[in-house]
Parts: structure tokens; sequence; C-alpha cells
């Protein structure tokens, strides 16, 4: 059995196995079936994981690398959160607040398997803000150090943030994550403004980083025209989409990346 089928196929045993949930359950306005519904989906296609309505792009992009690479993982971190209240990858711990945990997310807004796992990563974080709706905006804003961090944290090596907040990037760095993932193997996410998903606005000048999204393939750079498949929002997404885009006109929005590479760990 190939290596991805075996991690697939052990992630899934793990949803078979979910253990008894306690009488004072964590989340305790999450139904257990959505979790599991929602747990199967991922495992079988990572892309179905969706931050939705909410402000959590940082922690969608950092566990779709995790469901890419081991999603045991990811399964497991799930479930101990839903089971205890907590849980930890690596060295990465995740305790979500009580606001956080009690909250009943809407499902037009974000699915209850990904409140669990993506709020509750981001709320740990939170050192003043709890992170307890699905219309937080501040509160679910993650940075490029804390991106980094939980990679580190979870045993990715030679972890790389190139990113600016306030200047976009420019070709130089576009060829450096195209090295990164072409030679490298690495995971990388882009730091964008989200005009850049948009084939009608892409090629707009923004004034500042709003989004994360994941590089799903290499990019195909021709001369000065880019082509990248990315995953964001619950779905892979081509860039430009329609027509050509530039490497310029790419830089328009496009504020830098982190990447790190992935190692095995317990």
């Amino acid at each position: 059995m190939p290596a991805e089928d075996y991690r697939k196929a052990y992630a899934l045993s793990l949803v078979d196995k979910f253990p008894p949930l306690p009488k004072g359950r964590p989340f305790p306005r999450i139904h257990l079936d959505d979790v599991v519904a929602g747990l199967r989906e991922r495992v079988n296609d990572p892309h179905k994981q969706n931050q939705g309505a909410a402000s959590l792009c940082g922690p969608a992009a950092f566990f779709y690398c995790v469901l890419n690479y081991k999603p045991e993982l990811y399964v497991q971190y799930v479930i101990d959160l839903f089971t205890t209240g907590k849980a930890r990858i690596g060295a990465l711990k995740v305790e979500p607040s009580l606001p956080c945990r009690v909250y009943e997310p809407p499902a037009n807004k974000i699915a209850a398997v990904d409140w669990i796992a993506l709020a509750s990563l981001r709320d740990s974080e939170n050192t003043i803000m709890d992170y307890s709706s699905a219309d937080d905006t501040v509160a679910g804003i993650t940075r490029p150090g804390n991106l980094a961090s939980w990679f580190r944290d979870i045993g990715y090596q030679s972890v790389r943030d190139n990113t600016n907040y306030y200047f976009c990037k420019g070709p130089k760095e576009i060829e450096a994550f195209d090295r990164d993932m072409r030679i490298h193997a690495r995971d990388v996410c882009l730091l964008v403004n989200d005009n850049i998903v948009y084939a009608f606005k892409n090629k707009l000048k923004s004034t500042f980083c709003n989004h994360w999204i994941v590089l799903d393939d290499t990019p195909r750079l021709n001369g000065n025209q880019i082509d990248v498949s990315v995953y964001s929002w619950g779905a892979s997404h081509r860039i430009p989409g329609t027509g050509s885009l530039s490497v310029r006109d790419f830089s328009l929005n496009f504020y830098g990346y982190v990447s790190g590479k992935p190692k095995y760990f317990q």
C-alpha cells in the first residue's frame, strides 16, 4: 500500500475508534456525528477543510499542510480536543478558552469540525482576546511568526519566514518559494491580499495583506508569467484563473511566504 494510502487508512481507523465522550464534554454545542463526518471528509480530501466566514485562514493553511502530510495527527488532535478540551502535536500545545468551546458555530459560516480544529488553535495563541465567534475578525488574525512557530513546534525543519506586512514582495521571493517547493520539497504558505484568488481582481494593487493560501503544486514560471494552483477557502484555485498573470501583477498582492520541510515526528 502506498504511504499516502496507509496514512489515510490509519487516520480513518482512528475516527472509527472515536472514544466515548465525557459527561461534561468540552464542546457541548457540537454534535459527535458532525465531527465524525467532518473528519472522514477531510482525511479523504483535505481541500474540504474550510474556514468559511471565520478569519481563520492561518490555522486553515497550517492544518491543510498537516492533513496532507500526516492526517492521523490532525484526527487525533481533533479527537483529543473534542473529548478532553486540549490537545498536543509535538511541542504544540492547544487548550482553547471556555468561550471558544461553548460557542455553537453556525453551519452557514463554518463547519463544526473546522471550528474545533482551527478556532481552538487560534484562541490558544491569544493572550488578551478570546476567539469565541465566527464573526470575530481581529482575534482571528494569524501573524507570520505564529504560523512559523506552529510548524517548528510540530517538527518541521528549517522553517523560513520571508514576509512583510506593508510592502509587497517581488520576483526574488517568487523564485525563492518556487525553489523551496520544487527542489527542497517544502510546504509553502503564501501571505497575500485575497485579490489574488479572484481573476477579476488579481491585477488590482493592494495596500495590505489579509489572507493565507497554500501552494498545491510547483508554480509554472514562463518568462515573466506565473501560473500556480493554491488551496484556499475549502477548494483548489488556479491563479490567474483565466487569461494570464505576469510576475509583476502577481506581486501587487503578494507579501511573502512561510515555508518548512516536513519531517517524521511522533
